[in-house]
């Protein structure tokens, strides 16, 4: 009998890993065929790679007087945290050593920790469900347009989903069988060393903590006296521990502070922009109004239903998704990616209240995966036609951005025509840093680049991020022009007086 249950647990593995595989390579595919060439104008990409760039460097501490000077001298000077949190950096850093800004190439660490989300993803939901519902939970949202096109931006939203669903793997695998708390030490170290590089990758990681908390308060009901208090601390002690340690050698703000952050910004959000987002993350970005109400509700039973049967292995996973979203809500910006991480709890959740309906021969659970199969057929309708229009866009040159001709061209003058030393305005400030190793202003405000800059870097005929000057109003000014092109002039700015 055992002999017949191993070979029986082996065919599972090699079936769930092959379909794994499958639906890897084709998620790899249509990743990659969505790519577009170069990169977009949108500069948090470009601080990333200027930190991996001194990581590979060694210069860590030039990268952040740098950004720093650029924060402080902005019209709206918290515009851009001083310094990320360095595990993205420290992931890129490896590979713009062998490539370089070869975007095409660097974006496929991004598909790499999207499969990888994906394969740990299914084992923390097949923990909870059968293979075909665990399956066509992952295949739902490995097909899904917006992560997919996710992949072709540098930023650290995809390997914090990975690190998550690692995380929550690894205290599945910890808590198998066993309370917490009598896992080995260095199992336990591990779990904290993981939480740390989860919320060094993005601050709302820090609701990675109160999952493994609240996992422990689970295994800890009915034997409060009887624990060795030094275990239940372990994966904290190496949480703050290693958090400190990376500080003194990678420093980085460990609360970001924003005019006017808070819950109530949260709030706003779910009114309108978290709701769009939701609806566009699940592959149907038409859902709105009643129909968008009812997933809601649908999530809200799984949620409540799990909490009532299996709360002591579902938990860890609501209070990781509710408290990412609120952490990662509070601050002003408004950006559909904060959404990315916990879309897939929700789906999750919203699975499991179909596969709770009391139906015969546990059928429920056929019907959650058969929704979710058409959930994914939807999706793959969809994605040739978005691959074809993708390719069709790369043949037609490079994004608008800073990898175009144009825009190298005037980084060149820049690089040619400045001083090391010279503060030069430009609209996107950290892509002119990463491009051309000069301080910068970024401002519309025409009085604050009179006032901070020696040189501006301006795009001709563009209003929008810059102060838009003639050259009527730059000979008033006793600006000179030192090199300029049908795109770009780059000004020179005689030493300011105030009036």
């Amino acid at each position: 009998m055992d002999l017949h249950a191993g070979q029986r647990r082996v065919r599972d593995w090699a079936f769930d890993h092959a379909a794994l595989i499958g639906l890897s390579i084709l998620v790899v595919g249509w990743a990659v065929g969505l790519h577009r060439a170069g990169t977009t104008w949108g500069d948090d990409f470009a601080l990333y790679l200027r930190q991996a760039k001194g990581l590979v460097n060694g210069n860590v501490g030039q990268v952040i007087a740098d950004n720093h000077f650029n924060v402080d001298n902005a019209a709206k000077p918290g515009f851009s945290p001083y310094v990320y949190p360095w595990g993205f950096p420290l992931l890129l850093a490896p590979f713009y050593r062998w490539f370089g800004l070869d975007y095409a190439r660097l974006r496929l660490v991004e598909v790499a920790c999207f499969v990888a989300f994906l394969w740990f993803f299914f084992a923390v939901v097949r923990r909870r469900s059968n293979r075909w519902l665990a399956l066509a939970t992952v295949a739902a949202l490995g097909t899904t347009l917006t992560y997919l096109q996710h992949t072709d931006r540098l930023l650290s939203e995809l390997p914090y989903m990975a690190l998550v669903a690692i995380t929550l793997w690894w205290l599945d695998r910890l808590r198998r069988g066993q309370p917490l708390d009598s896992a080995t030490r260095s199992q336990l170290v591990m779990l904290g060393l993981l939480t740390m590089f989860v919320f060094n990758t993005r601050r709302e990681g820090l609701a990675i903590v109160a999952a493994v908390a609240v996992a422990q308060l689970f295994d800890l009901r009915g034997r409060w006296r009887a624990f060795d208090w030094r275990q239940v601390a372990t994966p904290y002690l190496a949480f703050f521990g290693s958090v400190a340690l990376s500080q003194l050698m990678l420093p980085s703000t460990l609360v970001p502070e924003y005019e006017g952050s808070g819950l109530g910004q949260t709030w706003k959000k779910l009114q309108g922009p978290f709701r769009d987002a939701f609806a566009r993350q699940l592959g149907f970005e038409s859902l709105a109004g009643f129909g968008l109400l009812v997933v809601f509700l649908v999530v809200i039973v799984g949620l409540i239903v799990r909490m009532w049967r299996a709360g002591s292995t579902d938990a860890p996973l609501a209070v990781f998704a509710v408290g990412s979203m609120l952490i990662a809500g509070m601050i002003p910006a408004i950006s559909e990616r904060y959404l990315l991480a916990v879309t897939p709890f929700a789906l999750y959740f919203a699975a499991q209240a179909i596969a709770s309906i009391p139906l015969p021969r546990n059928s429920a659970t056929w019907l959650a995966a058969g929704v979710l199969a058409v959930v994914t057929a939807a999706h793959v309708t969809e994605l040739p036609s978005s691959v074809h229009d993708a390719r069709q866009y790369r043949s037609a040159g490079a994004n608008a951005g800073p990898e175009t001709p144009e825009a190298q061209a005037g980084f060149d003058a820049v690089r040619t025509y400045t001083h090391q030393d010279d503060v030069v305005s430009f609209f996107k400030v950290r892509a002119l840093t990463l491009y051309t190793d000069r301080r910068g202003v970024q401002s519309d405000v025409l009085q604050v680049v009179r006032e901070r800059s020696d040189y501006f870097l301006m795009m001709k005929d563009r209003k929008q991020g810059q102060a838009l000057v003639s050259d009527l109003q730059a000979a008033a000014m006793d600006w000179f022009a030192v090199w300029q092109d049908d795109s770009w002039v780059l000004w020179r700015l005689p030493l300011y007086e105030s009036p």
